[in-house]
This record gives structure tokens, C-alpha cells and sequence, in this order.
């Protein structure tokens, strides 16, 4: 990946907040890729512990590295080497596509929206009645957003979202290509007592006769409050009443379904394919690893790290790290999935000592006999 200009060690420190390690002067022109891949005239970041180990296998004139790295060589020492990355990737983003300020001739806004007047519309867009889009607000093409809808200021929406009735979306949120906001939650109740209820119950006289499930109206919203990312294809349900709530600063990323009254806090991550039954709540900055399943009605606290595939099922303390389904601490986890490994062993060695222990039998036996 090549820099827009030639630069020294220098000036990408002072750029990153760095220290160099070495003479200031060094020029590069491209970053790797891959630190193992670098060659002369690249600049390559590391900071994984598995890749400072193999430092001297990187052949680039200059490594970011984390503070307290040791190597006789040309450094830029970073305190966080991930935020460097971010520094250095922002400066080398390339032109995004989106459409200028105003509204595109075959977009569809009703006569009573309200939009600023430095809003830019793509193509195809339809917004509803009495919607409201914010100053420097981009709806890129074939999005459709409801009636009633508030969106805040320098929010970006990518191309085919959908945005019902009633959500309100705030300041510099983001909504990647085919995000869902405030489709109904899934809400049925049965005309009488269904199968499932009286089994629950422990009744085991069970009725093929038709019991309709009827749909109970979804009649709440969304709220996604200020810096929210959410990504494609996710889904964020509406509340039967009150509201779906998306915290301050949370990153939802592809393929995540939110149910209805779920309330996220601030700064939380969640990751691809995690489910999150209805009316859970989620604390403060916690993480949800990939393919998590939180059930129904969980308190999950601040600071928690659900594992992937995890499967909740009990409330998580804050703090707490959980691992497997149904999920457990993960020092737990990992001590039995270490014994588990161990069963074949123990089986052949309780086969061998029940053996022993019917010769053992079998010889007391026979010297009883010779007694006799």
C-alpha cells in the first residue's frame, strides 16, 4: 500500500505520536501488508507478541512497535500500536463515492419531511411523512426510511438500509449497506393454552386442534444514539412498548439481530452472528464475540466478555468472562474442556483396573477355596 508521498521516520512518528529508535531520517514509501512480507523501503507494523518475536525475520527499513520493545534496529516505539494503525490507515483512506449535497432527481421524499438544506440524497431513496434529517446528514442510494423518523447531524447511511416508522437515530451514526432498524419484534400469543404452555406446565395431554397464533402489536420504537456503527445486515427490532435502545458509541457489526426492548449501553461491541433475546440488557462496553446466543430477559453487566459461541442463559456478572453453551467462567470452561480431552485415557485405565480388580477377586476366591 503506497503513501501518497515519500516520508521519513520522522514525520510519521510525529504523525502517530511515536518515538524513533534510530536516525529520523529513513524514507519510506509503501506499508506491508504483512510484517513477514515487508521489504526494504516499507514501513511494517507489529503488535502481536507473536510477531515481536519474530522481528528479526521483518525485512522493512522502519516497525511501529509497543514501548519496551527491544531490537537493534530502526523503531517507532507507540504506546498503542492498534491507534497507530488507526492514525495511519485515516490519512491513507481512499475517496469514498457519495452523492452530492441535495436531493436526487428520482428520490422520493414526501412534501412533509423536513430536511436540511446541506443533506445529501442518493438515488432511489424514499423518506415517509413528517421524517426529519439532520444537518450534513448522506442517505446513500435505494434506502428507505419511514414515516416519522428523526436522524441526527453528519450521520451516514449506506446504500439499501431500511428505517421504519418512528426510529429516531442520532449524531454521527453509521449504517452499513442493508441495516435494518425497527422491523416488529416477534410477538405471538395463542388464542388458548399452546402445547408448548402445557408441557411447561407439566400437562402432557397434548391437542392437534388449530390453535392460531395471534400477531400482538409491536407498538414501540428504536432509539440509536450518538456514534453508533451498525453493520450490514443486522436487525434491530422495535420495542412491544417503550423502546429498543442502542447506547452511546456501540459498534454492532454484520449479520447481528437485536430483539425487541433490548437496551445496549455505552461503547459496547458486538460481534457477527450474535443473537440477543428480547428485553435483555447489556452493560456498559460489554463484548459479544462472535455467534453469541443471549436468551431472553438477561442482565448482562458492564465490563462482561461473552466468548464466541457462547450460549447465555443466566444473568453475567460485571466483569465476568463466560465461555461455552450453556456458558460458564471461562477458567471453568477450559478446566473441563481439559478433562474432558482426558476421558479416553481414564476409560482405558478403568479398564485396566476393573481387570485387575477381578483377578484380584477371582484369586481371593481360590484361596478361600483352599482353606476350605
Amino acid at each position: 500500500m503506497r503513501l501518497p508521498t515519500e516520508m521519513t521516520a520522522g514525520q510519521i512518528a510525529k504523525l502517530i505520536g511515536g518515538r524513533v529508535q534510530g536516525p529520523e531520517d529513513i524514507k519510506v514509501s509503501s506499508i506491508a501488508l504483512s510484517p513477514l512480507d515487508a521489504t526494504d523501503g516499507q514501513i511494517a507494523f507489529i503488535y502481536d507478541q507473536k510477531y515481536i518475536k519474530r522481528l528479526p525475520q521483518c525485512k522493512a527499513s522502519v516497525v511501529i512497535v509497543p514501548e519496551g520493545t527491544k531490537a537493534d534496529r530502526p523503531l517507532i516505539l507507540v504506546k498503542r500500536a492498534n491507534l497507530a494503525v488507526q492514525k495511519v490507515l485515516t490519512m491513507l483512506a481512499p475517496k469514498r463515492y457519495m452523492p452530492p449535497k441535495g436531493v436526487h432527481p428520482s428520490a422520493v421524499v414526501d412534501p412533509t419531511a423536513q430536511l436540511s438544506d446541506s443533506v445529501a440524497i442518493g438515488p432511489h431513496v424514499v423518506i415517509g411523512p413528517k421524517s426529519k434529517i439532520g444537518e450534513r446528514t448522506v442517505i446513500m442510494a435505494g434506502t428507505v426510511i419511514g414515516g416519522e423518523c428523526v436522524i441526527g447531524n453528519d450521520t451516514l447511511i449506506h446504500p439499501g438500509c431500511l428505517i421504519a416508522d418512528y426510529v429516531k437515530i442520532g449524531n454521527k451514526v453509521i449504517l452499513q449497506q442493508g441495516a435494518s432498524i425497527g422491523s416488529d419484534g416477534f410477538g405471538y400469543v395463542a388464542e388458548k393454552p399452546s402445547n408448548m404452555e402445557l408441557r411447561m406446565a407439566g400437562i402432557n395431554e397434548l391437542s392437534d386442534e388449530p390453535n392460531p397464533l395471534l400477531k400482538i402489536p409491536q407498538i414501540g420504537s428504536v432509539i440509536v444514539e450518538d456514534e453508533v456503527e451498525i453493520g450490514s445486515c443486522a436487525t434491530i427490532d422495535r420495542a412491544t412498548m417503550g423502546n429498543t435502545v442502542i447506547g452511546k458509541g456501540t459498534k454492532i457489526d454484520n449479520q447481528v439481530m437485536i430483539a425487541h426492548n433490548v437496551r445496549i449501553g455505552r461503547e459496547v461491541l458486538i460481534v457477527a452472528q450474535t443473537g440477543v433475546g428480547g428485553s435483555c440488557q447489556l452493560g456498559d462496553r460489554a463484548i459479544l464475540a462472535g455467534h453469541v446466543a443471549v436468551s431472553d430477559h438477561i442482565h448482562v453487566g458492564k465490563d462482561a466478555i461473552l466468548q464466541g459461541t457462547s450460549g447465555v442463559m443466566r444473568d453475567i456478572a460485571e466483569g465476568d468472562v463466560v465461555m461455552g453453551s450453556p456458558s460458564t467462567g471461562a477458567k471453568t470452561w477450559f478446566n473441563e474442556v481439559a478433562h474432558v480431552k482426558k476421558l479416553p485415557k481414564m476409560y482405558d485405565e478403568f479398564k485396566a483396573m476393573k481387570k485387575r480388580m477381578e483377578q484380584l477377586e477371582q484369586l481371593l476366591k481360590e484361596r478361600e477355596l483352599e482353606k476350605v
